[in-house]
Parts: C-alpha cells; structure tokens; sequence
C-alpha cells in the first residue's frame, strides 16, 4: 500500500513540475495575440486607443482612468524640452551622479539607474563621475532610471510639470507627483503614528492609513519625502528608513494603486501631438525628439521606421505603454495600452508580448489592422 501512495505523490509531483515548467516557457514565449485576448476578456483591467493614418482602428475602455507607472515620464520629458527651448536650462550642463544618488533606491527600479550609469561609462558620456542635464533625461525615457526622474521633477519644478496636463488638454489626468518619493509614505506614517512598521499587526495598521488618506495628503506626504531627500546629500535619511527591511507585498500594492493615473485616450493624443509634427515648435521639438525616439537608436527599427517614439511603464501590477511611428511608405500610428491589476503570470506574460504586440500594430501590417477591427467590433 506504501508503494502505490508513494506512487501516487510521485505522479502528482511530477506533474506539478511538468505543469510548472509548461507554464514558465509559455509566458516567456511572445504573444502579440495574447494581449488582444487579454484586453477583450478584461476590460475592466484594461484600455487600449490606436489611430491609424488620422483615424482610429481600436478603442477599448480608452476615458477609464488607470494608473500609468513610467509612462507618466512623457509629461516631464516634454516639460523638459520646453525650458531647454527658451534657455531656463542648460542641456550641457553637468550633473554630479552624486546628486543623482539622492533619489536611488536600491532594488525599486529593477536595476535601470545602474545600468543606464554603465551605458554612459561605456560610452564615455560619463566624466569625472559627472553626466550632462541631456544625458539625464534620455537615461529617464531610454532606461527609465527613477532617480533621474526624481532629480528632474526637482530641477524643472513640480508646478511647472503640472502645468502641462492643462495646456495639453488632459483634464482627466492626476497630478503628477515624486513617486519615488512616495515610496517612503509608509515609513513617515509609522512614524507619525508611533507604530513598528516592523511588526505584522502595525504594519497593516500603516497600510490601512495610507488607504485611507486622501490623494491631496497622499501627494502632499510624497512631496515632504521629496524635499527631505533633496537635503539628504550624505544618505542618512535614505539609512534611517532603511526600506529593504520593512517594504512588503501589501506597501508594493498601496504604491500602485495610488499612482497617477490618466487614460489611453489622454496619451494617446500626446504622442500624436508628436507624430503629426504641427502642435511642438521647432525648438522644442529639437530636444524633444532625441529624447522621445530612444527606439531609433536600434538598427532594426532604423530599418522598419522613419520614426519612432514612446515610453512604457511598469510595477508587479502595472503595464502601460504609449508610442507613436511612422513607418517608410509614410504611415503614422499611434498607440496606447493600460493594464492594472495584473498579477503573476499575466503581468510576465503581457511583459513579455509588449514588443512583439506594438510591433505588429505599429508596422501597420493590413492583416493586423482588420484582426483589430474584427477583433472589437465583433
């Protein structure tokens, strides 16, 4: 009887290994297919805006407000340009990547600041550990180091970087606000209320009063964060908090729900602002536009496009992407998806189908373009 039980946990073990194994290789594996399926069975957890040539061949969900992660640095990316443009700053000027560092948080941006800081050693971008003001803000879209962008929400000014949800006409987007920043809520909450952010019991109790805050104090809480991390030139305050030891599943998800968000109609409309070429001025659009179109910088999209731009966003919760391209017989497209509330193997498969998804759409591919009417209107 042993040997028959044994057996029987031997099968059931194999195949949960067997089942484990197919499923790891399936969400690695791209799908552009995938994310259509995703979308139409989840519409509450998803939008998606495409325009085509002037005219829109998908909308789904596209006025639901969703939290946006990196996809949000378009707005600072654009404040940016704008102040290089009329010379309140100085897209030569060199950073020390100490100022840098301020606003590094080890183990919360998925190892993008290091690696965007060995691009620039490699290139020789990097002198006397310093980077230029230019170089900063590509490294924030290219490799969507955090800490760049919370240096420049300090350097070009929260206000001002608001400022643009108006003048863009974005009256459903969320003010913008140092994320980064907000990371360290939880800790200041603890301290404020005299709880063990260390302890099981407080730190729900921490989680429930973020919950409960308002986006006003929220946003507000965030911003003294900021303003503290920006006097922190030796790290201290960054030691004192010491987040790696206390930050848990349920903070990760409070940060994600209280992200800004707007909607893929909103973004979707930015990047055709870019694409048609009529709404920035010459001179913006020269600083813009380096920035913007990263993606040009690898061959195989020199080959497929005259241009191509955008900038994509993500948390274990969160996938968001807005891009716009012309391809070589003069097609413009645009583009923009949300995801909230993904977990597990549908945020690593959707992750892993984004490319070869905005390929597809973006290439303009007439086979495409009728899956995608067919697809929602069907």
């Amino acid at each position: 009887m042993f040997f028959y039980i044994a057996i029987s946990i031997g099968l059931v073990v194999l195949l949960l290994v067997m089942g484990f194994l197919w499923l790891s290789q399936w969400t690695k594996k791209p799908d552009a297919d995938y994310v259509l399926k995703f979308i139409a069975k989840n519409p509450e957890r998803s939008s998606l805006s495409v325009i085509k040539n002037g005219k829109s061949l998908a909308d789904v969900q596209s006025d639901q407000l969703l939290s946006l992660a990196s996809t949000v640095k378009i707005i600072i990316a654009i404040e940016y340009s704008q102040q290089a443009a009329h010379s309140e700053i100085n897209p030569a000027e060199k950073i020390k990547t100490d100022d840098l560092a301020r606003f590094y948080i080890p183990g919360t941006d998925g190892g993008a600041h290091e690696a965007w800081l060995k691009t620039m050693e490699e290139q020789g971008l990097l002198q006397n550990q310093t980077v230029s003001l230019m170089e900063i803000a590509k490294g924030m879209m290219s490799h969507s180091s955090n800490a760049n962008t919370e240096f420049l929400t300090m350097r070009l000014g929260l206000d001002r970087i608001n400022a643009n949800l108006e003048k863009l006409q974005l009256s459903k987007h969320e003010q913008i606000y140092p994320f980064v920043s907000a990371l360290f809520i939880p800790y200041e909450i603890a301290h404020q209320k005299r709880l063990d952010i260390h302890d099981k019991k407080d730190a729900k109790e921490i989680a429930a009063h973020i919950e409960d805050m308002s986006q006003a104090a929220y946003i507000e809480e965030s911003i003294k964060i900021h303003d503290k991390l920006i006097q922190d030139t030796n790290g201290n305050y960054k030691s004192q908090v010491n987040m790696k030891a206390w930050h848990n599943i349920a903070f990760d998800r409070l940060a994600s729900k209280r992200f800004v968000r707007s909607t893929t109609s909103e973004y979707v409309s930015i990047v055709r602002k870019m694409n048609e070429g009529l709404y920035f001025p010459l001179q913006i659009w020269e600083h813009l536009q380096p920035i913007m179109e990263w993606p040009m910088n690898g061959k195989k999209n020199q080959k497929r496009f005259k241009s191509l731009g955008g900038k994509g966003g993500s948390t274990a919760y969160i996938l968001t992407y807005a891009f716009y391209a012309e391809d070589k017989q003069g097609n413009k497209t645009e583009l923009a998806v949300f995801f909230n509330d993904i977990y597990g193997y549908e945020t690593i498969k959707l992750s892993n189908s984004s490319s070869a998804f905005q390929s597809a759409v973006l290439t303009g591919s007439p086979d495409w373009e009728d899956k995608l009417k067919a697809f929602f209107d069907g």
